[in-house]
C-alpha cells in the first residue's frame, strides 16, 4: 500500500515537471511571435529613406537655376515690351501747358494754301493766337497784333482761325482784309483745338525758340504785352 502511494506520487510529480516545462516552450514560442510581427511591422510603417548622391543634389541645384533664369528672361521680355511701347508713344513730349513742348499739327496757309507745322519755326520765337472773324476780343486784339508784328523781326506771329466756329468761311478773309493783317493766317484742324484748350476766343500761346510754352493767355493781348513778355523769352 505505500509502495502503491508512492509511485502515484512519483508519477504526479513528473505528471507536474511535463506540464511545466510545456507551458513555459509555448509561452516563450509566443513571445518570439510577436516580437518578429513586431518588427516586420515596424519596417512597413517606417521605411529607410534611400539616401540622396551627390549626383542627385547637383540636378536639384541645376533645376533651380534652371526656373530663376526662365523667370529673369520673362521679366526682361515685359520690360523691353513697355519700352518699345513708351517709345512709340504718339506726342510724349508734347502738351498745351507752360513747359510744354507745343503740340505739332499741320495747318494751312489761308493765303497760299501751303502746309506748314509749328516745327517749321523751331529757332524762332513765336506768338500763336487762336481767332474767329465774329469774336469782339479778336477785333480788338488784331491791330495790336499787326503793329507788332510790323515793329519787330524776333517773333513769328501766327494766327489759327477757328474755321469749325464759322457761320460763314468768307468772313475769314474779309477779317483778314478789314485789318489789314499781314502776318500768316492758317485754317487749323479741327482736331487742333480740344488738346490746345481752345475754349474761349482769343487764346493764345508763347514759345520760344526750343518749340516750349512759356505763357498762355485767354483773351486779348497788346503790344506792349507782347513786347514785355518776349522780351524775357528766348
Amino acid at each position: 500500500m505505500k509502495k502503491k502511494t508512492g509511485r502515484i506520487g512519483i508519477l504526479l510529480v513528473i505528471a507536474a515537471v511535463v506540464v511545466f516545462v510545456l507551458f513555459d516552450f509555448f509561452k516563450d514560442s509566443s513571445k518570439e511571435e510577436k516580437a518578429r510581427e513586431a518588427a516586420s511591422q515596424q519596417e512597413q510603417v517606417v521605411p529607410d529613406e534611400p539616401e540622396q548622391t551627390d549626383k542627385d543634389l547637383e540636378t536639384d541645384q541645376s533645376d533651380e537655376e534652371t526656373d530663376f533664369d526662365s523667370t529673369d528672361e520673362l521679366e526682361e521680355d515685359f520690360t523691353s515690351e513697355d519700352e518699345d511701347n513708351e517709345d512709340k508713344s504718339p506726342l510724349l513730349s508734347y502738351g498745351a501747358n507752360k513747359g510744354d513742348t507745343a503740340y505739332d499739327y499741320e495747318m494751312t496757309d489761308i493765303e497760299t494754301g501751303e502746309i506748314v507745322k509749328l516745327s517749321d519755326f523751331r529757332g524762332q520765337k513765336v506768338f500763336l493766337n487762336f481767332w474767329a472773324s465774329w469774336c469782339p476780343p479778336c477785333r480788338v486784339e488784331a491791330p495790336h497784333l499787326q503793329d507788332f508784328s510790323e515793329n519787330q523781326d524776333d517773333v513769328a506771329v501766327l494766327g489759327v482761325n477757328v474755321k469749325v466756329s464759322e457761320s460763314n468761311v468768307d468772313n475769314v478773309q474779309e477779317f483778314i482784309d478789314e485789318f489789314g493783317l499781314t502776318f500768316q493766317n492758317f485754317f487749323g484742324p479741327e482736331e487742333m483745338f480740344g488738346p490746345f484748350l481752345v475754349e474761349s476766343l482769343p487764346t493764345s500761346f508763347f514759345i520760344d525758340s526750343n518749340g516750349v510754352i512759356q505763357e498762355r493767355v485767354t483773351g486779348p493781348v497788346t503790344e506792349d504785352v507782347l513786347n514785355g513778355v518776349f522780351s524775357m523769352i528766348d
